[in-house]
């Protein structure tokens, strides 16, 4: 979306609150241009470094930071002194749920999705000038994070995530063939977050993260990726096996936690929003993880 008509909207007031709004933070200190304006910018020459981190980032920043959840999996997996979040013996995680990291990598559905989107579209639009859907953000090499844009880009992300969710748990067609493998899994891990079937990591990831970075004006490349980053961490986390120091603040602003996500695969039809639970408890479909005797209680410690 140009931010030029973004600006427009109430005239001086409208200018105002936009400058404001794409304001960006980066190592030259506070930026409040809207960045690049009308014909979207050209990527950097194919052969360039610029063009080369890019790609590395796009196509192999994912797999490294799958990697790095992973390792703080394994850091409490067997640590017996972490709270486990299920209290039932037979809620325990499978073997290959807590282990298996490698077929996690490589499942097509998993993060090797993500990656093939991006790929697709760098190869698409700058490489061979067949059809250029990179999203406007992606062009914008500003040195700067946008913490207003980045909040936006979370808030209408799991608004996204949310419908799609919620038809997929509510409509027998839809879950049956995209969502269900997903929900075979009754206790997750970080390992399994992105476990499921590939037209389900289209469906509920890659095309709300796309229409997002259409859709939310004033991004960049930075902000993006820092969306991106927290994001995939996020949605690991929400799955593991162990609760987190940072649940509990979580819990207070709002947000959705580890039992908040352990109760959606407990009660599939409930705790549909990834991000923020306020999405649930608007629409009616939060259930609060205390009234769920197979989680341990929030706060709890368990040996």
């Amino acid at each position: 979306m140009n931010s030029t008509l973004f600006a427009e909207v109430g005239g001086g007031l409208g200018s105002s609150l936009a400058s404001i709004y794409a304001t960006g933070v980066g190592f030259s200190g506070i930026d409040s241009k809207f960045g690049n304006e009308g014909a979207l910018p050209p990527l950097p020459p194919l052969l360039s470094w610029e063009f080369g981190v890019l790609c590395f980032m796009a196509i192999f920043a994912p797999y490294v930071f799958c990697c790095i959840t992973y390792l703080y999996h394994f850091a409490s997996a067997d640590n017996k002194d972490v709270a486990r979040m299920r209290t039932l013996a037979q809620d325990v995680p499978k073997e290959e749920h807590r282990y298996g990291w490698r077929q996690a990598l490589a499942r097509p559905e998993g993060i090797s999705a993500i990656v093939a989107w991006s790929g697709l579209i760098i190869f698409l639009g700058p490489v061979t000038n067949v059809l250029d859907i990179v999203p406007f953000p992606i062009k914008d090499l500003t040195p700067a994070i946008k913490p207003l844009v980045l909040m936006a880009y979370f808030l209408a992300f799991d608004l996204m995530m949310w419908v799609i969710h919620f038809c997929q748990h509510y409509n027998p067609w839809l879950y049956h063939h995209t969502h269900d493998q997903h929900h075979v899994i009754k206790s997750p891990t970080i390992v399994v977050a992105l476990t499921g079937y590939l037209p389900d990591t289209v469906l509920l990831i890659i095309l709300p993260f796309h229409l997002v970075q259409c859709i939310v004006p004033c991004g960049n490349f930075v902000t993006v990726f820092a969306f991106s980053a927290i994001s995939l961490w996020h949605l690991h986390m929400i799955h593991s096996e162990f609760p987190h120091p940072w649940d509990p603040m979580l819990h207070k602003l709002g947000l959705v936690t580890t039992h908040d996500h352990h109760a959606h695969h407990l009660r599939p039809k409930k705790n549909l929003a990834h991000f923020f639970t306020f999405y649930d408890k608007l629409f009616g479909t939060y259930i609060d993880p205390s009234k769920l005797s197979q989680l341990v209680s929030r706060g709890e410690k368990l040996a």
